[in-house]
């Protein structure tokens, strides 16, 4: 039995093309899927860099080298650049790691098909970036809290650095994420709903909780 990769079906409705997934010999169509992931990824870091070049700029080490108008201009590009160049090597990083993690607790799907599950994950990751695009260019800021989550809110009631990085991640995408991760494994697995409910949460809210630790620590160092 083979697989047909479909990205958006297996996001919106996964029950209509993951179940060939579970017990297929092959996958088709990934590759072709994976090239245009790469493209679109690579378009969403390359302008995310760019656009936040003159925040770069503004570090000490920059401002000490007292470069001038055309040469930050030139700076922002290669900065662009760097940002293209990662958007092409994230996917296989983030995928790999989160496919990783995920193989402990779901053996019975396999890494590699856990892989290609992560990878239609991925798809929410880089939507959720694009949508923040127009309000950090508004904002000119490429560190402003999303404005589709709880993290402005939070934001404006404390200044408390854990409190407002951790809830600073729970936003739309996020719960799109942690559910569509759930409706796949649960195609893809022959594990419990309940088990698939605690791993899927518990290991989402264990990434953003040690995120939210080392920026706290970040910036109790940066602070003295």
């Amino acid at each position: 039995m083979e697989h047909q990769v479909q990205v958006w079906k297996g996001l919106f409705r996964p029950q209509e093309t993951l179940h060939t997934l579970r017990e297929s010999t092959s996958i088709q169509g990934y590759r072709f899927r994976v090239l245009i992931l790469l493209l679109c990824s690579s378009l969403v870091f390359g302008f995310l860099l760019y656009i936040s070049a003159p925040e770069w700029l503004k570090m000490p080490e920059a401002t000490a080298m007292q470069l001038t108008a055309e040469q930050k201009q030139a700076a922002s590009i290669f900065i662009g650049i760097g940002g293209v160049i990662s958007g092409l090597a994230l996917p296989f990083l983030l995928i790999g790691a989160s496919a990783f993690i995920f193989w402990g607790f779901f053996r019975d799907i396999g890494f590699k098909k856990l892989f290609v599950l992560h990878t239609y994950l991925y798809v929410i990751i880089l939507i959720g970036l694009a949508a923040n695009i127009p309000y950090m260019l508004a904002f000119g800021s490429t560190e402003m809290l999303s404005p589709f989550g709880v993290g402005p809110w939070v934001n404006a009631i404390t200044d408390n650095v854990f409190l407002t990085s951790f809830f600073g991640w729970i936003t739309i995408f996020f719960i799109w994420h942690i559910y569509a991760s759930i409706k796949l494994l649960m195609e893809a697995s022959l594990k419990s709903k309940r088990y698939v409910l605690t791993v899927s949460i518990g290991l989402h809210l264990l990434l953003i909780l040690i995120v939210a630790v080392i920026n706290t620590m970040y910036h109790m160092q940066l602070n003295g």
